[in-house]
């Protein structure tokens, strides 16, 4: 049995010709440098950047479905409408129980049985926005739960409708304490945008996937997805930090005029 040596993601492997298991030992920082500069090179910077830019794009549509549908949750199960409540309550409960990545799968593979066929992006927008509406209901009946009961009540001594009060009242206050929690969902949208994969979205880590599979550099390509994907989620930490501060100095300001 003659035993030799090989490369495979940066890290010196031990493998018999014949059988036995695979021996890892420390990678050479030399050709650790040399995976670096070839997944950096080439084309390999460019499928990275359209895979950042198809990231964001799903990530920012299923926002939007998130937000709205969300709102009209939040709303029905906060006012106790009749029929749409306990609808919504179910919606949340159901959906909140299943992995994201199954009903991805429920939406690209299953629909079509029922007649109804999307692309890869329509389809992780869906799933992404049907699965994120769930949290983001929880997010805005917190937010409107935060606002007096008595505002309504202001609305409809102002001539405003009922609905009118909620819409021009009742949720511009409910939004800017829901605003900072819907920043951090966001964020998990990005996150979760990577299993978008499972639904041929040429997204970032899709791309990341495939240069592994050309060039067999797993830890280098993997170790820089995780530093793209750190730097999105950290630059929007930040961003929501700042949004809590700029809030809380407002309604401070606002508090203080008041008094």
């Amino acid at each position: 049995m003659q035993d030799v040596m090989a490369w495979s993601g940066g890290f010196q492997t031990l493998r018999s010709v014949e059988a036995g298991p695979t021996v890892y030992t420390v990678p050479r920082m030399a050709d650790l440098v040399t995976g670096f500069r070839t997944i950096l090179s080439g084309d390999y910077p460019r499928l990275l950047l359209s895979g950042l830019g198809l990231t964001l794009a799903v990530s920012l549509c299923a926002l939007g479905v998130s937000v709205v549908l969300g709102t009209l949750l939040g709303i029905v199960r906060v006012f106790r409408v009749p029929l749409l409540a306990p609808l919504g309550n179910a919606y949340v409960e159901v959906v909140r129980g299943i992995p994201l990545i199954v009903l991805l799968s429920v939406v690209y593979y299953g629909l079509p049985a029922l007649g109804v066929t999307l692309d890869g992006f329509p389809a992780a927008v869906l799933a992404l926005g049907l699965y994120s509406a769930a949290y983001t209901s929880e997010i805005v009946r917190g937010g409107l739960n935060s606002v007096p009961v008595g505002q309504i009540e202001a609305g409809r001594s102002l001539g405003l409708s009922r609905a009118q009060a909620v819409r021009f009242v009742v949720l511009p206050q409910a939004w800017r304490v829901a605003l900072p929690a819907l920043g951090n969902e966001f964020i998990s949208l990005i996150l979760g945008s990577s299993l978008a994969s499972a639904v041929t979205l040429q997204e970032l880590f899709a791309q990341g996937k495939y240069i592994t599979g050309v060039t067999y550099r797993q830890f280098e390509v993997y170790a820089v997805l995780a530093l793209v994907y750190f730097l999105l989620t950290f630059t929007m930490t930040r961003v929501v930090r700042a949004l809590e501060r700029r809030l809380g100095r407002g309604q401070a300001g606002i508090e203080r005029r008041v008094l």
